[in-house]
């Protein structure tokens, strides 16, 4: 297993502590694994040190745009950066897929946990549509997204390890 997955795995997991914790994820955190990526790709060459710096260039066009949308909160944009960075292409798809995947697991969990299914499902969907919304800052309602970092992270050292059935990109 490359030492990229390792650290993504240990920074995804401090990253959910603090999420579950306080619904903050420390930018100290993020900074150093972003820093640390450049850094450890840095010493295999320039060509994978530019590659991962365009891995979180693209990262962060689109996580603005879904921050900007209400779609995910900055740090955990910033985590999504970071931890892409560190893994670099092509690892950083699977990651981002078995990101989503735990996403959508722990929305469901939370959704069902709270008997909110059917407010849950019609702002979704206005939400899908394009419709205006105002989200509330209410950090006791929002999904501590790092978690599902966490998840694509394990699920992605399963794949690359001990369960190659889970790999879903080549």
């Amino acid at each position: 297993m490359p030492v990229t997955i390792g650290v993504t795995v240990g920074a995804c997991l401090v990253a959910s502590y603090f999420d579950v914790r306080s619904r903050r994820i420390p930018n100290w955190l993020t900074g150093s694994l972003a820093v640390g990526a450049l850094a450890l790709h840095g010493f295999a060459g320039l060509r994978a040190a530019a590659l991962s710096l365009a891995v979180m260039a693209a990262l962060t066009l689109l996580g603005t745009l879904i921050y900007s949308r209400g779609g995910i909160g900055g740090g955990d944009v910033k985590l999504a950066i970071a931890a892409s960075g560190m893994l670099s292409y092509p690892l950083c798809l699977p990651f981002l897929l078995y990101t989503m995947l735990g996403g959508g697991l722990l929305a469901v969990g939370f959704i069902l946990a709270r008997g909110n299914f059917g407010r849950s499902l019609s702002r979704a969907t206005a939400m899908a549509a394009g419709a205006p919304h105002s989200f509330t800052n209410d950090k006791a309602n929002s999904l501590p997204y790092a978690v599902a970092f966490a998840f694509g992270a394990v699920v992605l050292t399963l794949s690359q390890s001990v369960a190659p059935f889970l790999r879903i990109l080549s």
